[in-house]
């Protein structure tokens, strides 16, 4: 039986092993074990002198744990009865990686092997024993007196040695590999393999000098200099996103794209991230990043934090991906995830140390699902969400005539408002000088829109009686709005000289929370995701500067609201 799911400590000794261990006293003091209680042979001449354990010690001393089971520092090794057929396997296999450039943490003979049979420290078994014990590439594994993991059996009694102890087991114990270990595995060619994610997650991969356990030497120039060098291996991509599925302490579920549907997909994406060119190659990694994101937002899923008091892994009510955010629980929430039609449904998975590994020939996350798709909603009452400043004033008074006043909710109509602050509308209006009277004006900065996606574009129209629920005569009167849209002409372009009309004089109930729509398929060359400075603009203009009997000419805006409808381009593609 193989040991799942379970709690790992002290991972960063494992860096220590073959990635240049430090050797001080320091370190040898701590881990080295009393040469006066064993028989001051090394764990690599006790293997050595047993000749049933050969062909193993032949795969050691070619992948260089001669010298580690030779130093002080303190191991326990469970050293498994192999053919010579076997050991020239892993030998061969060992050196063909190592040929290839492949580093020795990541070596499967080293990694699959020889580090699932060894441990840190001096391993004391007895008839009591019953614990778990973590292997140098991370596996943890039951030991008892007679059997390692549940799989394979204890021959003899241990053998005390200067730097550990020797145990021997009837065969090798079974490698059971985590997400990432098993998509590595799977990482090949064609529609069906996984090389298109692998390869992806690999370009995160970095390392970083574990200060502690290196060996320290001079100082020159200024900077510190190291006899021996230890590195910790890391992948940023798991890190910025929460998703530790290579993490022996984790318990994750993974939807892994083939490459088949990476291929489509991400190609499919891209098309909504075409930013300006000013962002030059930035703009071009940023495109496919985004894409990619796009599509792994819905593959990474932590099973011990889903939202809920419970989890139940044969039939979750619910799921959500580690992208989902409970300010919009709309986006990576997936409904009856194994029912007919589900996320998961009819998916074959492969079960790992740290959760299971699915992998689906088939996209079945609606782009609306992700938060790249997210509908944009710009609160009016913030200032830096608009400029009052006239589309086509005449003069520099013109632009400076409108007043935008911030009202309360009085909590009667269902207005919004920004996180942490109160539900509030603006009224918009001109300064009525007797010389001049201006339509009211604003225009909105609108973030985060896609490109070649439409989008329905709505206006929420607050009612004065949010304000002032005895406001009732300013309620009664009649309002119009008409709109105006800006963008980026092109990829290479620059705000349209001339803003498109979109809807004129659409009527407003002002009796209550009117939302209203100005536009519909409205496409944007530019994306903007992500970007400060904002490239699409809305302008809103109330009635004309001579106001019919019955109407009112202030505007009341509680919201701007952009709804992707990416369904729409494809419903026109085809």
């Amino acid at each position: 039986m193989k040991l799942k799911y379970s709690i790992q400590t002290g991972l960063v000794v494992l860096a220590a092993t073959m990635a240049g261990v430090s050797c001080t006293d320091t370190w040898d003091d701590h881990y080295s074990v009393s040469v006066g209680s064993t028989s001051g042979i090394s764990l690599w001449e006790n293997l050595q002198q047993d000749e049933s354990l050969r062909p193993f010690v032949r795969v050691l001393d070619s992948c260089g744990y001669g010298r580690v089971l030779s130093s002080n520092q303190v191991y326990t090794v469970w050293a498994p009865a192999i053919t010579e057929q076997k050991a020239q396997q892993c030998i061969a296999a060992y050196r063909a990686e190592e040929a290839a450039g492949v580093l020795t943490d990541e070596n499967r003979t080293v990694h699959q092997f020889i580090r699932n049979h060894i441990a840190m420290y001096s391993q004391q078994i007895s008839s009591l024993t019953d614990d778990t014990v973590s292997m140098l590439n991370g596996k943890r594994m039951h030991l008892t007196p007679t059997q390692l993991n549940d799989e394979v059996n204890m021959l003899g009694e241990g053998v005390p040695s200067s730097n550990g102890m020797l145990y021997k087991v009837d065969a090798p114990v079974t490698f059971f590999p985590n997400i990432w270990e098993m998509i590595q595995e799977e990482a090949t060619g064609g529609d069906d393999g996984l090389d298109s994610v692998y390869n992806y997650f690999t370009l995160w991969n970095r390392e970083v000098l574990d200060v502690e356990a290196s060996v320290p030497g001079e100082i020159k120039d200024g900077r510190q200099e190291y006899l021996d060098s230890v590195m910790i291996r890391y992948n940023e991509y798991f890190s910025n996103v929460n998703g530790y599925i290579n993490r022996e302490d984790s318990l994750y579920w993974f939807l892994a794209p083939t490459n088949k549907v990476w291929r489509e997909n991400v190609e499919r994406y891209e098309q909504y991230f075409d930013y300006h060119d000013d962002r030059a190659e930035e703009g071009d990694s940023l495109r496919y990043n985004n894409a990619v994101n796009m599509l792994l937002g819905a593959s990474f899923y932590n099973v011990r934090y889903q939202p809920g008091n419970s989890f139940n892994a044969d039939a979750p009510d619910s799921i959500c991906s580690v992208f989902y955010n409970s300010f919009y629980p709309g986006y990576y929430m997936f409904e009856r995830p194994f029912d007919g039609g589900g996320i998961l449904n009819g998916l074959n998975h492969s079960e790992c140390s740290n959760g299971r590994l699915y992998t689906t020939p088939e996209w079945r996350v609606p782009d609306t699902k992700t938060s790249f798709m997210r509908t944009i909603k710009v609160e009016a009452e913030v200032s830096d969400n608009y400029s009052a400043v006239m589309l086509d004033a005449d003069t520099p008074e013109d632009s400076a005539r409108m007043i935008v006043t911030v009202v309360e909710s009085n909590g009667l109509f269902p207005v919004s408002g920004v996180l942490g602050g109160n539900p509030s509308y603006i009224v918009v209006s001109d300064r009525q000088t007797p010389d001049r009277q201006n339509r009211p004006e604003i225009t909105f900065h609108i973030p985060n829109t896609l490109s070649n996606c439409p989008y329905t574009i709505k206006v929420v129209c607050a009612t004065p009686l949010a304000g002032d629920i005895n406001n009732v005569d300013d309620a009664l009167l009649k309002r119009r709005i008409s709109a105006w849209i800006n963008y980026y002409e092109s990829t290479s372009g620059t705000l349209k000289t001339n803003p498109d009309a979109l809807e004129a004089d659409v009527e407003v109930d002002a009796t209550k929370m009117d939302t209203i729509t100005v536009g519909e398929n409205v496409v944007f060359p530019v994306c903007n995701y992500g970007e400060d400075n904002p490239k699409v603009e809305l302008t809103l203009r109330s009635i004309q500067r001579t106001t019919p009997s019955g109407y009112a000419k202030p505007l009341l805006i509680d919201c701007i609201i952009f709804e992707p409808h990416p369904e729409a381009a494809s419903a026109d593609e085809n």
